[in-house]
C-alpha cells in the first residue's frame, strides 16, 4: 500500500489516510515537546490486510524520527512494529 497518502492533523493529534471504507487513523497524545504517546490505530474492515496500518504507523514514526521525538507505544500494533524494526526501535521512550 505504497500509494497511501498519509496526512498529519497536528491540531487534532492524528495521522490519517482516506481508504476504502472510510478513514484509517493513528491517534496520539503529546506528552511533552519531545515525547508522543501513540495510543490507537484503526483501519476500516474493508481495507484490512492490505498493509494500510503498517504504512500509517511507519509514516507517523518517520515524522517522529525526522524531528527527534521519542514514542511511547501504548497501542499494541505500534509497539509490535517498533519492536520488529531496528530503525524504529530506537524511538521508543525509555
Amino acid at each position: 500500500m505504497h500509494n497511501l497518502n498519509v496526512q498529519h492533523d497536528i491540531n487534532n493529534n492524528i495521522f490519517f489516510a482516506k481508504v476504502k471504507g472510510a478513514m484509517a487513523h493513528l491517534s496520539y497524545r503529546r506528552v511533552s515537546q519531545k515525547l508522543l504517546e501513540f495510543y490507537d490505530t484503526y483501519v476500516p474492515e474493508e481495507s484490512r490486510g492490505l498493509g494500510v496500518g503498517t504504512h500509517l504507523v511507519e509514516s507517523a514514526l518517520d515524522y517522529a524520527k525526522e524531528r527527534d521525538i521519542a514514542i511511547e507505544p501504548t497501542c499494541p500494533f505500534v509497539k509490535k512494529i517498533m519492536e520488529l524494526s531496528e530503525e524504529y526501535r530506537v524511538l521508543k521512550a525509555t
